[in-house]
């Protein structure tokens, strides 16, 4: 609190400082409106010191003045008066003062000649305001007005202070730090708002939800800066195309959504979709590099989805659910039937997080013949999910599902380790293969996990086959190369997988590090018919023994299918023409019969 010097002043001036103290302090306290508070103190002043005028100006971090309060001078005058002073300066004849060339013509005119102002400071020493007493004549400033003054002063800089501090509150609250633009907090309370005006008024209303399609892959490889950098930048370009009454906010990582309150027409909701997608196509210049980004947008419209944003929010999300399916920078309306798809998905979704905790995942087993001896050589371990109400499905049901909820590692884990503890119950003289994604490669120490999966099942490592599908980031991923060269020395066969179909090409031969090929069932289905698709065949199994490599043909159903298979020179073969995949359990009786306790190893 100020120390007032009482021995100076009548006791009437000292309690009408005090009052001034306590009732700027007590709106303070009591949160009232800056504005309000800081106009009652310069009345009071007034008061206090007869015949002189009172005005606060404050300045932002850039060193610019902005007017606050004059409560005796209209606003353009107030604004008029501003002047930049560091430090105090009094002014007893503006009108032959240097430093006020510029403004003389505008005080003189309001009758007011002379002037004391003094800078309001921070706690930190930088100035955020000024405080100014203005005189109707010329004159000095006097020991009242500088007790006044200082009193003012240093109400005035507890004042804003405490406004910037509530101002920073405040916009952490309701905008995002990064963009900012509004957060989700804000949007969800100006959006509802937007959202009834516009259907009450019957303009219509739509919500955009904007996921941007690469982030981050720029994010890993630029770094978070550079991502920052995006960031903004997406928020500047959107905020270009917007309307007055338009909201934009950030509701997640590179998750964007925008309100349009005055939407009324279908090809108004399109059009700005479109220009949208317009306003993202040029580069983003990230500073160390320029990188595209592409975006994918659901759309949600009211009154026709919904009325409330909450509902409109949930329906944009479904339709940018459906835009990202589709492929990167689509745009999608919200459709009933995309809401029913996402909901099954979901529904997927935490059955598969049930299914891991309650061990409902099993294997099946296809046997692999060896045509040069007619006889099981191997088996193809495949994933089963025996659903309590669903029954059993096959991977293609729920693997996309289970690789967006994250569950694919764990799940890769579990079929790593179970297909090893079934390939130790099998007769020696087989192998098991196991199908691994490109991700299980890329999660670092894979090999390793192989490895112990291997020597808990008390297994040689030549009994286990690792299948894997080719594609163009596979090739030209080291790191992956490099993991299938660790599998391989640790005595595990390596297949390339599907070959013939899908990614695999003649490419992946020269650059994996494989044992075997496995040529795809389409390519050995339409062998039966079509020449030129025999002569493929015929071919890929040449050019397999030429590099020595073992040949298996997938999805084999016909006698057909397996005499030409064996006039190819294809070493095995696979399918339902010996067996579809099976439990465990019914080729192990069979093993048993054929393999004896006694004769295995």
């Amino acid at each position: 609190m100020l120390e007032l010097d009482c021995d100076n002043y009548s006791n009437a001036t000292m309690r009408g400082l005090r009052t001034l103290q306590h009732e700027v302090l007590e709106s303070l306290a009591c949160g009232k409106p800056l504005l309000d508070t800081m106009n009652e103190l310069c009345r009071r002043a007034e008061q206090l010191a007869p015949g002189v005028i009172c005005s606060i100006l404050t300045v932002d971090r850039e060193g610019r003045l902005h007017p606050l309060t004059g409560p005796s001078l209209a606003d353009e005058d107030s604004a008029s008066l501003a002047a930049d002073f560091g430090e105090p300066v009094e002014v007893n004849d503006i009108e032959n003062d240097p430093h006020w060339v510029e403004f003389r013509a505008r005080a003189l005119p309001l009758g007011l000649p002379a002037c004391w102002r003094s800078p309001i400071r921070g706690s930190d020493g930088r100035v955020i305001g000024t405080f100014a007493i203005y005189y109707r004549s010329r004159r000095e400033a006097g020991a009242l007005d500088r007790t006044i003054a200082s009193t003012c002063v240093h109400l005035c800089a507890i004042a804003l202070e405490q406004e910037e501090r509530d101002q920073r509150i405040r916009r952490l609250a309701y905008f995002d730090a990064v963009t900012g633009v509004a957060n989700r907090a804000s949007m969800e309370q100006c959006g509802e708002a937007a959202i009834a005006a516009a259907i009450a008024n019957g303009f219509g209303a739509a919500i955009y939800g904007i996921d941007l399609d690469n982030f981050k892959e720029i994010n890993d490889t630029l770094g978070h800066r550079a991502g920052d950098i995006l960031l903004r930048s997406v928020a500047e370009r959107i905020s270009s195309i917007l309307n007055e009454g338009d909201i934009i906010a950030r509701i997640g990582g590179d998750e964007f959504a925008v309100v349009r309150s005055n939407a009324a027409s279908p090809a108004d909701v399109r059009g700005f979709a479109m220009r949208l997608m317009e306003a993202m196509a040029a580069p983003f210049d990230l500073e160390e590099a320029m990188a595209t980004v592409g975006v994918s947008v659901g759309i949600a419209r009211a009154p026709d989805d919904g009325h409330d944003l909450r509902t409109l929010m949930r329906k944009a999300d479904f339709a940018l659910y459906d835009a990202k399916s589709s492929g990167r920078g689509h745009f999608r309306f919200f459709d009933p039937k995309i809401e029913s798809r996402v909901a099954a998905n979901r529904r997927i979704w935490q059955d598969l997080r049930q299914a891991v905790a309650s061990g409902e995942f099993e294997l099946h087993f296809q046997p692999i013949v060896a045509l040069d001896i007619t006889r099981v050589c191997g088996y193809e371990a495949l994933l089963r999910w025996r659903h309590p109400r669903d029954g059993l499905r096959a991977p293609e049901d729920f693997f996309p599902v289970a690789a967006k909820a994250g569950l694919l590692y764990e799940i890769g884990d579990w079929i790593v380790n179970e297909a090893c503890a079934s390939a130790a119950a099998l007769p020696p003289d087989t192998r098991v293969g196991v199908n691994v994604s490109q991700a299980q490669l890329e999660r670092s120490g894979f090999a390793g996990r192989l490895a112990e999966a291997i020597a808990a099942a008390g297994l040689s490592p030549a009994r286990i086959e690792i299948e894997v599908g080719g594609s163009a980031e596979l090739a030209a991923d080291t790191e992956t190369l490099d993991c299938l060269s660790q599998i391989r020395a640790l005595g595990v066969s390596v297949a390339l997988d599907d070959f013939g179909a899908g990614g695999a090409a003649l490419a992946h031969l020269y650059a994996f590090p494989v044992d075997r090929v496995k040529i795809s069932r389409p390519l050995i289905r339409d062998a039966q018919t079509r020449p030129r698709a025999a002569t493929i065949v015929k071919t890929i199994v040449g050019l397999a023994r030429d590099l020595g490599l073992a040949t298996t043909a997938e999805g084999v159903e016909t006698d057909a299918q397996l005499r030409m298979l064996r006039q190819f020179g294809c070493d095995e073969i696979q399918g339902f023409v010996i067996s579809p995949p099976r439990p465990l359990s019914s080729f192990l009786e069979h093993a048993e019969k054929a393999h004896p306790p006694s004769s295995r190893a």
